[in-house]
């Protein structure tokens, strides 16, 4: 039975690995996307999502994509879940401590608008009502699948816009 167990766990890897592969076709030495991520309430089904998506599996280094534990040193606010008021202030102070050029990310139904919980006496519900976001990668819970070719999309387009 381990015998058999460790071998569907390989072949569930390696087509893990390879899936993760076909995503990264976003070109070499262009400047990579740094990532701030920031989870303002909700379940944490996005945030689980973003931190599998953070693993060897999905190979973000080759896609020159990072996730940096400052704002300061961030392009772009990835944010999971429905706003809620005590966390407003945190994402504000993220937002105002990135440099002058930098994007929003809401990843799943509740970063973009509240998803199931909406707005209450305790969130503000989504991102959509209150700024304007880069990008919107919908799911409940997005997948981390999702969520790479939502950035991989936004890396295109921040080289064409830096190449014209």
């Amino acid at each position: 039975m381990a015998f058999r167990l460790s071998r569907v766990a390989a072949v569930l890897i390696r087509a893990l690995i390879e899936a993760a592969q076909g995503h990264a076709r976003v070109p070499r030495g262009r400047q990579p996307l740094r990532l701030f991520h920031i989870e303002t309430a909700g379940c944490e089904g996005c945030g689980m999502e973003v931190a599998a998506l953070r693993g060897a599996a999905y190979g973000l280094a080759r896609a020159d994509i990072a996730f940096v534990d400052r704002p300061e040193a961030a392009d772009f606010l990835l944010v999971t879940g429905a706003l809620s008021r005590a966390m407003a202030p945190e994402l504000d102070r993220a937002w105002q401590a990135m440099p002058a050029r930098r994007g929003l990310i809401a990843i799943g139904a509740c970063a973009i608008d509240g998803g199931p919980f909406g707005e209450t006496y305790a969130l503000l519900g989504g991102l959509s009502r209150l700024a304007r976001t880069t990008i919107d990668v919908p799911g409940c819970p997005a997948e981390p699948a999702a969520i790479l070719d939502g950035l991989l999309t936004l890396a295109v387009r921040r080289e064409d816009e830096a190449a014209g």
